[in-house]
């Protein structure tokens, strides 16, 4: 397993590294990794490597639960009772929103670069088709399917056939795209957000103070989106900002609307509520970042995408009502159907709960048991490494052990993502890492 820069976790005056050999390396390293996001205010993607952890929103439909995983796997698993049904193999990680259904057929990329679409009874192929690039999501709308890939093409293809239409390219990644009133839209990591016409053409782009890393939300006219400038957007459907709300970090979170309240979460831990009109209406800290989907049912928001362990279940006005204690440092984005709540998890798990009480009803593991890694090379530009490293306190007595070297592959130019690689190597009795 590679190993990747531990951070100032690692370095704390507050506990030693002597301190922490007691504990399992590979959760240090996690820990590490996380806090290097939360500094750094960059999302995850697309950095993450192959192990048993989940990191994909569950799609429930017709007693089915099915989500992918870092395995390469896309499971179907029997709502009730937990049981697997059927696995599909892929030749890279499954993290993603929910996968897409429609007449019977699931799709969904992968980062070995296919888009899948595969019968949603029987998990056997109905076609494949190869990309440019890693996957994140896909949709589909009147027969086409929407997928973007971190080389910043967004597809059209027939969903029938798998045949492509068009494509439409940016200088920079694409997540999610969202279909509104005919209207596909998207922001990337060039710091612009996107609305693209259903024939591939642009209809209008805006700029945002950053690195847009997550999909958006449409609520009676109005686009939400979260931005690494630590705003909360709200723009028009003819692009047009109508206000933003900022926190104190990073929104990587997808907003979600219910009642005329905006839900979504920030790397300052907190859990915001606020107005249509951008009003706080009231704020839930939790011990970590917060990716955060949410799934509301009833009087009740179940709340994931936390990095503190905890997956935590609020009434509509943010009162704590339980939480559950998961084994991994990440929760994926929950579901919930017929009283259960499902989610993912970081250490390798796929939980379903009780959604009244939290009581686990069952849960289930994927092939492999070692929780991913996360290249951070991929994921984090090469300037806020540093800055990571040079707040660091200094081991005193094993500062030989570390060694680091930062160079810089590509600068920053208009609508073009920062590249950058870096090397470094980690000793620790007398092995070595890197």
């Amino acid at each position: 397993m590679n190993k990747y820069i531990t951070g100032e976790d690692l370095f704390s005056n507050q506990i030693t590294f002597e301190n922490r050999l007691d504990k399992s390396f590979g959760n240090l390293e996690v820990q590490a990794m996380f806090d290097l996001i939360r500094k750094t205010g960059r999302g995850r993607f697309f950095g993450i490597k192959t192990g048993g952890s989940i990191d994909c929103e569950p799609l429930i439909h017709d007693g089915i639960v099915y989500f992918g995983a870092c395995d390469h796997h896309l499971y179907a698993v029997d709502a009730k009772s937990g049981n697997e049904i059927w696995r599909f193999e892929t030749n890279g990680p499954v993290c993603s929103d929910a996968p897409s259904l429609s007449e019977g057929v699931l799709y969904f990329g992968s980062f070995d670069k296919s888009l899948y679409a595969i019968n949603a009874k029987t998990g056997e192929v109905v076609w494949k088709f190869k990309t440019d690039d890693m996957l994140f999501n896909s949709l589909v709308h009147k027969g086409v399917v929407y997928t973007g890939t971190k080389s910043g093409t967004l597809y059209a293809l027939s969903a029938k056939e798998g045949k492509g239409l068009w494509k439409f390219r940016i200088k920079g990644d694409i997540m999610t795209p969202i279909v509104h009133d005919d209207v596909i839209y998207f922001g990337s990591w060039n710091k612009n957000f996107y609305a693209v016409n259903l024939d591939g053409t642009l209809r209008w782009k805006f700029a945002a103070g950053d690195e847009i890393g997550w999909k958006a939300a449409v609520n009676k006219n109005v686009i939400y989106f979260g931005c690494k400038d630590k705003n909360l957007y709200a723009v028009s459907l003819e692009g047009k900002l109508l206000w933003k709300f900022p926190t104190n970090g990073a929104v990587a979170s997808v907003p979600v609307i219910h009642n005329d309240v905006v839900y979504f979460g920030s790397y300052d831990g907190n859990f915001y509520a606020v107005n249509t009109q951008g009003k706080l209406l009231w704020k839930f800290k939790t011990n970590n970042i917060m990716y955060t989907h949410v799934a509301i049912s009833g009087n009740k928001i179940y709340v994931g995408g936390t990095c503190d362990k905890n997956f935590y279940c609020l009434d509509l006005n943010g009162r704590l009502l339980w939480k559950f204690k998961t084994d991994g440092l990440y929760n994926a984005n929950p579901g919930v159907h017929d009283g259960i709540v499902y989610f993912g998890c970081w250490d390798c798990k796929f939980y379903a709960l009780d959604a009244d009480s939290g009581k686990l009803l069952w849960k289930f593991r994927t092939s492999m048991s070692q929780q991913s890694d996360i290249d951070i090379s991929e994921a984090l530009p090469e300037h806020t490494l540093q800055v990571v490293w040079n707040l660091s306190s200094p081991v005193t007595t094993e500062k030989k052990k570390y060694k680091l070297d930062l160079s810089e592959s590509h600068s920053s130019t208009d609508d073009m993502e920062s590249a950058y690689v870096f090397k470094h190597e980690y000793t620790h009795a007398g092995k070595k890492y890197g």
